[in-house]
């Protein structure tokens, strides 16, 4: 028990008595650094496709400025040369083991890839990984079962991120919100949608789910299992920017689509 299967994904893994949710293993803390200095938190996850690994968060995380405006989140002005991200083992829940992963290369040329159209606008990069060494386990969030849940305005959904940093275990928070604006408008003309839910900077780049229990509202009609139904909505990429932070509690969710738009065409942020 405890050991992670991409075959099988359980809804949770069980050590003993001790139930862990498999969607609560997919959240990787990562810290900003600048040299060796930090410069915050924040989240992110696995994403697979056509067997590579790619780290997924936000552009506003890997350069510490705004995306719509390209100013300086801090008064500090740097941005991120490294992250430090924190994995699970292969086969272990409770541990933790860490990898650095490199943001610029020559010349401090980025080492991300973004929208072939959108670019920054689309709070969105992918990273590349090399496959995992030793002991590091990654855990694919897309690798894990899902249903074809529908979504709709009103519907409750999880931010599953770090606002207080990833002190052992590192399991993340599940940020409860609900979705506030329509979600089909993004296909017509909105590049996301938003959700209801207060946050913290620690949960930038979290991925969003959309979990139910017993009765599930599926695109072909209501269903009902003894399992929990889970369905990936998108990336998470904190409240939007008003003058007084207590103004609204509205956060932005960029689909799944986006993920790979960005990972098929390639394209280095710097090109």
């Amino acid at each position: 028990a405890g050991a992670f299967s991409l075959l099988l994904a359980p809804w949770y893994f069980g050590v003993m008595s001790t139930k862990i949710d498999a969607y609560s293993l997919c959240a990787v803390p990562v810290e900003q650094f600048f040299d060796n200095k930090s410069l915050g938190t924040a989240t992110a996850f696995v994403w697979e496709r056509r067997d590579k690994f790619y780290l997924i968060t936000n552009w506003h995380v890997v350069t510490c400025r705004n995306n719509e405006t390209g100013e300086h989140l801090t008064s500090h002005a740097a941005e991120p040369s490294w992250l430090r991200a924190t994995f699970h083992p292969k086969a272990g829940m409770f541990e933790t083991c860490s990898r650095d992963i490199e943001l610029r290369g020559v010349e401090r040329q980025p080492k991300w890839l973004f929208h072939p159209v959108y670019r920054r606008k689309v709070d969105v990069v992918a990273i590349p990984l090399d496959p995992p060494e030793g002991e590091v386990g990654f855990r694919p969030i897309n690798k894990l079962r899902q249903e074809r849940l529908s979504v709709q305005i009103g519907m409750d959904v999880f931010v599953l991120g770090y606002p207080f940093g990833a002190a052992p275990p590192s399991f993340p928070v599940w940020k409860r919100g609900s979705i506030a604006s329509e979600p089909g408008l993004v296909q017509i003309g909105e590049k996301f949608y938003l959700v209801d839910t207060a946050s913290r900077p620690g949960m930038s780049g979290a991925p969003v789910i959309l979990r139910t229990y017993g009765t599930h509202l599926t695109e072909s009609g209501p269903s009902t299992t003894t399992a929990p139904a889970t369905k990936f909505l998108g990336i998470y990429s904190g409240r939007l920017q008003t003058k007084d932070s207590g103004d609204t509690q509205l956060g932005r969710v960029w689909p799944e689509a986006y993920i790979t738009d960005i990972i098929d065409t390639n394209r280095l942020a710097g090109c």
